[in-house]
């Protein structure tokens, strides 16, 4: 690996302060449901759909089986009366649901068979994870129906078929919830959201919590995976959710058991009506060395670092950088002019910015994205020796490594992602110096930008082919060693906001939501969006010619650059421009 070139040396004590947990927003880790970004979401409905017609054509019974099955709970008792009864006993509603928009298509194909084409824009699978479908992504289902006292109905159902649900109709009956992963290496918890229907959720989001960890995550958080509800049900009485686990599948670790706990309560926790989780093996309570009713992760030693301090916030202008405390869009060039800097003047040259999260580290990427820069607030400038081509904007973490991705130069050709250790001594060459980390994942793919979640936990990945052949976003867990550092990302990735089909640049504005500028198929400007990981892209207010984007709070308080260079950030729903400000740089963002 390349050392360091020092122009100014010191010594360094750096120990970072985590004052914000990642390359992105401070924002709790148990998320509750709530209104949606960009308006209220639907209310439940107890839905009863109509049950088949006498004398109905076969093609009335599977468009009226395909509309009944807009319901969960008791009302699929009336969904199934469009089948028969062996065909009934087999299906499993839950085993896959699409989504689709536009109009179904149903050709008869002969001797009772049917076919039933849509238009595919994602799926739910069994696992409850909301998967985002590619353009012109497409499905085509087969049935069959048959005579039974004298009446149509379907005899036969293709291998996987659940349900299908127009695009409009999916949060009458899902609910996003998340379930948690205890982090390797520090006491946090992982949010991984799931979609569940509208009945039973307690017991189904405890069959989440307790299934296997996403494979986009393994090596990155743990679970007590064997363990298994004595009874298959998981009652809230009094706003208590009882958990009965088989104590023969629980570890005997103590800390095992408090891992597995929390990640129990901070899920079950999450749906309205739960006030409180209890926790017994085979009928006696679970000894966690506590008296008081589990309510937060918190009582259990896990600790939600994104909400310790507010963000310190930088501002460019010109060749200067300083922070500033209230809104940007209140900043005047006089107040910026005031401003004392805590770090000396930046080259022209130099304009993809990062903060470490304890406001002590500035680090920058020049014009030609050739080489890396880091500033200390001591006026200690270090110049990275150069290891890489078409370096990312760089961003900081949890414990202070410093990530950027690029193509690798040398010995690092076909690398694409590395890591700094930026809490020691520059001086200290062998530690200082990029590291690569392995992303088996991401093949031979360029990357284009890189972001690490609030917990310090995921990268988020924006990489292509070629220049100009179309992006994928991909996340995955961070594998780290016992110290923080990180060694390598979980052996796959998770694609998100696959309908959009070139991206620049995405920043975390939340556990599980990302802000991206990118395009849709046919769409000829980028423009701002929301990306959920394991949920949908929802466009944001349009501003055409926006090449970056960043925030200095959520998604409320998203920043976008333009290709003029002109500095916007959301207010409500509109972009308000900050004439005053050349650069916004948030810290651990």
């Amino acid at each position: 690996m390349t050392g360091t070139e020092i122009t100014r040396r010191s010594a360094l004590g750096l120990a970072v302060v985590g004052t914000l947990a990642g390359c992105g927003l401070n924002t709790s880790s148990t998320i509750r449901p709530g209104l949606q970004i960009d308006g209220p979401r639907p209310q439940p409905l107890s839905r009863t759909p109509n049950g088949p017609t006498p004398g109905a054509t076969a093609e009335e019974i599977i468009r009226g089986f395909l509309r009944a099955g807009t319901t969960s709970g008791e009302g699929l008792e009336v969904t199934r009366a469009y089948l028969t009864q062996a065909t009934a006993q087999g299906w499993i509603p839950d085993s896959q649901t699409v989504i689709y928009t536009g109009d179904l298509e149903i050709k008869a194909l002969g001797d009772g068979a049917y076919r039933v084409d849509a238009r595919v824009v994602a799926r739910i699978n069994a696992d409850g994870r909301y998967l985002v479908s590619p353009p012109y992504d497409g499905a085509a289902f087969d049935f069959h129906v048959g005579r039974v006292d004298g009446e149509w109905r379907i005899d036969e159902l293709q291998d996987g078929f659940g349900r299908m649900l127009e695009e409009t109709e999916v949060e009458y009956i899902y609910r996003e919830y998340p379930v948690h992963y205890p982090a390797v290496g520090w006491n946090a918890l992982v949010v991984d959201q799931r979609w569940v229907t509208q009945d039973q959720m307690a017991t189904r989001l405890t069959r989440a919590q307790l299934g296997s960890i996403p494979s986009y995550l393994r090596e990155a958080v743990s679970s007590d995976i064997g363990a298994r509800l004595a009874v298959d049900a998981v009652p809230v009485r009094s706003g208590a959710a009882i958990v009965d686990l088989e104590s023969e599948s629980v570890a005997d670790d103590a800390t095992a058991r408090k891992r597995l706990a929390a990640q129990l309560v901070a899920t079950l926790m999450s749906l309205p009506g739960v006030t409180e989780v209890a926790i017994s093996l085979s009928g006696a309570p679970l000894d966690l060395g506590m008296t008081a009713p589990l309510t937060s992760p918190e009582q259990l030693g896990f600790v939600d670092r994104t909400q310790t301090n507010t963000p310190t916030v930088l501002v460019r202008h010109g060749n200067q950088v300083v922070p500033v405390e209230d809104r940007l869009t209140s900043v005047s060039t006089a107040d910026v002019r005031r401003a004392q800097s805590p770090f000396p003047p930046l080259q022209p040259e130099w304009r993809l910015l990062a903060l470490r999260p304890d406001g002590k580290e500035l680090a920058a990427v020049d014009g030609k994205r050739d080489n890396l820069h880091r500033v200390l607030e001591d006026g200690t400038q270090v110049h990275v020796s150069r290891f890489a081509a078409s370096l990312t904007r760089p961003c900081y973490d949890y414990g202070g490594v410093l990530w950027v991705g690029g193509s690798g130069l040398g010995r690092e050709e076909g690398y694409r992602l590395w890591a700094i250790n930026s809490t020691v001594d520059p001086d200290n060459r062998a530690d200082s110096a990029p590291q690569h980390v392995p992303a088996q994942w991401l093949g031979t793919r360029f990357v284009r930008a890189a972001v690490v979640s609030p917990e310090g936990s995921r990268i988020a990945v924006i990489s292509e082919d070629e220049p100009g052949t179309g992006s994928t976003l991909q996340v995955s867990g961070i594998v780290r060693q016992a110290n923080g550092l990180p060694t390598s990302t979980s052996p796959q990735g998770f694609r998100i906001g696959a309908e959009l089909v070139e991206m620049l640049d995405a920043v975390w504005v939340g556990q599980s939501t990302l802000a991206v500028i990118g395009r849709r198929d046919k769409q000829e400007d980028m423009q701002p969006y929301l990306v959920e990981v394991g949920g949908p892209v929802r466009a944001m207010t349009q501003r055409k010619g926006a090449v970056a984007i960043t925030t200095t709070g959520d998604d409320q308080d998203v920043v976008i650059r333009t290709t003029k260079d002109r500095i916007f950030q959301r207010a409500g729903g509109r972009w308000q421009e900050l004439k005053a400000i050349d650069d916004v740089v948030t810290a651990g963002v």
